[in-house]
């Protein structure tokens, strides 16, 4: 076994590894039993409706699932989620390079291998999402980083820039590595870079995340307004202890159990003055993101995926720690890798695999398209190609599955700021006449409203929940 162990210190391993892991993924995504979840249906929705700015995220993954399903010609679940596979061993291979700038090529090597296996990087090669975008990015900006701090360059500075400016249309946590850089920069000498540099890194990312600045300015803020106010909760008042120790806990999830124990470890090590060079700088990007979110799931809520930019630098911090305990090193690589290889196992059973209690392994991502079949059907008897529904996940996968058909999906109109993007673009009109199908849980939107079928899923998503079709007159949908 220590061999094995030594012979994850090899670049060209490392290089392997990745590459097997990336094609196992993108393979088994083409056995997937699962469905779109809703927020990849509503990224696809977003890139058949081009924008720079949206309800709830800046626009770097409605181009890029837009490319990529115009590319392929099919809007199938496999293109939407293939090119996770492929962003991630981009980005463990940027990963790799700084751990190699930073320490040496064993060191590298280690990194590499070590974000490739993560949990959180086997879901996010699986479900695609905006940290999917977002990860590269940051990765490409750190590596540029580390290149200016040797020495000044424009191109890297403008690399740097532009890479921040991307990473600000795939998710606004980039401000996590601004906040990072700042304190850097008042901590570490050597971790400064020249005010040219910096500059031009500045105007590069200004000049990229202009499109969406402007957006939010000219629809009154939206996107910033649903970050604040949605996700951070600013107006939330008391303290959450157990929020903060959730969050805490959840990390062992995403950065792995034995991961985030040696992260967790690290912070000993510093504190004795044992720590491998370059932790300070290491620390600073990894463990401010980590503290912000528990900080924040202290005060409100903090979702577990929250901090996952925290784990480019801190995956090179770990690696450097395990690249002299190769016990370690084999023992987290394993544990991670075994929990790579169950997840496609999971999905690509996703119809019968079972708990003991009889409900699905998988039932979150199954029974959307049961759901809207019916919803469909109901609407084809009465003979109305006018549907309305409620909830956020039904309008997605409505708008999905029946693209280029005669069926016309809306929201029911808020009479008033949307709650989501679906009541923010497609409200129903306040003058269709005529009835619609109104597909919803509980009573009848109003007196004259009548029923027309039901449907109870028995499995999935939507177990033991009733849904109602109501014939209804669109006046009565009105505010």
């Amino acid at each position: 076994m220590p061999n094995v162990a030594a012979r994850l210190l090899e670049p060209r391993i490392a290089v392997l590894f990745v590459l097997a892991l990336t094609l196992w993924r993108a393979t088994t995504l083409t056995f997937d039993e699962t469905e779109l979840w809703v927020d990849e249906v509503q990224y696809w929705l977003w890139g058949q409706h081009l924008d720079w700015g949206y309800f709830s995220k800046p626009p770097l993954i409605a181009f890029w699932l837009r490319a990529i399903t115009d590319l392929a010609g099919s809007d199938s679940q496999f293109w939407i989620r293939i090119s996770g596979a492929f962003l991630h061993a981009a980005t463990a291979g940027l990963i790799g390079l700084s751990a190699a700038r930073l320490y040496d090529r064993q060191v590298g090597a280690v990194a590499a291998i070590l974000y490739a296996g993560l949990p959180m990087v086997t879901v996010g090669s699986w479900l695609f999402s905006t940290d999917t975008l977002l990860l590269p990015c940051f990765a490409l900006a750190f590596y540029a980083y580390l290149r200016l701090t040797e020495r000044a360059s424009f191109a890297w500075a403008l690399t740097m820039g532009a890479a921040l400016g991307l990473a600000f249309l795939a998710k606004y946590a980039v401000i996590y590595f601004l906040l990072s850089l700042v304190l850097a920069t008042l901590l570490i000498p050597a971790a400064r870079i020249t005010w040219r540099d910096a500059g031009v890194a500045a105007c590069a990312m200004a000049v990229i995340a202009a499109p969406n600045i402007w957006w939010n300015i000219a629809n009154g803020g939206t996107t910033l307004k649903h970050v604040a106010q949605d996700n951070a909760q600013v107006d939330a008042s008391g303290l959450n202890p157990a929020g903060a120790i959730e969050f805490i806990g959840s990390q062992f999830a995403v950065f792995g159990p034995l991961t985030f124990a040696v992260f967790l470890l690290t912070l000993w090590l510093l504190f004795r003055r044992k720590a491998p060079a370059h932790s300070g700088l290491l620390l600073i990007f990894s463990l401010t993101t980590v503290l912000l979110m528990t900080v924040q799931g202290l005060r409100a809520e903090a979702n577990a995926n929250w901090a996952v930019t925290a784990y480019v630098a801190g995956t090179i911090l770990v690696a450097a720690v395990l690249v002299r305990r190769t016990g370690w090193l084999l023992a987290t690589v394993l544990v991670n890798l075994g929990l790579a290889l169950l997840l496609p196992l999971l999905y690509m059973q996703a119809e019968t695999l079972r708990l003991p209690n009889g409900r699905l392994v998988a039932e979150r991502y199954i029974g959307m398209e049961d759901l809207s079949e019916a919803i469909r059907s109901a609407a084809e008897a009465e003979g109305l190609n006018s549907i309305v529904a409620v909830r956020r996940g039904v309008l997605a996968d409505l708008f999905h599955r029946f693209d280029g058909t005669d069926l016309v999906i809306h929201a029911p109109d808020p009479g008033g700021p949307p709650h989501n993007f679906y009541e923010q673009v497609f409200p129903l009109p306040a003058d269709t006449v005529g009835d619609v199908l109104y597909a919803a849980t509980g009573p009848a939107p109003c007196d004259a409203a009548t029923s027309v079928s039901t449907y109870t899923a028995a499995d999935g998503l939507y177990r033991n929940q009733t849904y109602t079709f109501w014939r209804t007159p669109a006046a009565c949908l009105r505010p």
